[in-house]
């Protein structure tokens, strides 16, 4: 009887595992536009008027790691946009949005910005909270 009743909780976790969703990650039935989307800054100075910084860099603070956008498209002339991240750098972010930390040199000073960005199962890259433009 003790084998009998072994191969019936056998059958039983098994019939319960097979009915439960094996879909790990994103949805396989999401549909998603072809725009490629980017979200990035702009550093001004206080009359509005673009400025350069150098040594810009962004960090996702949950992952510890440096993020290096990728595919990313240049702005016209006269407009300087720094792109943080790109649909590119989504596997790169969590569905529900990371905390982003943005440095860069101005001058002599270290210029800090947060941001919170999603990506990861969603179709694109999404600014969720920060500045588009850091006023210095």
């Amino acid at each position: 009887m003790n084998r009998f009743g072994f191969w019936c909780l056998v059958m039983v976790l098994m019939a319960s595992a097979c009915s439960r969703s094996t879909t790990v990650g994103c949805p396989a039935n999401q549909i998603c536009t072809e725009i490629f989307t980017s979200v990035g800054t702009r550093f001004v100075d206080r009359n509005g008027n673009n400025v350069a910084v150098t040594d810009f860099k962004v960090f996702n603070q949950r992952t510890h790691k440096k993020i290096e956008p990728r595919g990313v498209l240049s702005g016209g002339s006269g407009f300087k946009n720094y792109t943080i991240v790109t649909d590119a750098n989504r596997k790169d972010l969590s569905t529900g949005g990371d905390d982003i930390k943005v440095t860069a040199i101005y001058g002599n000073r270290k210029v800090e910005a947060f941001f919170k960005i999603s990506g990861g199962c969603n179709c694109h890259v999404e600014r969720l909270a920060g500045p588009e433009k850091i006023i210095l």
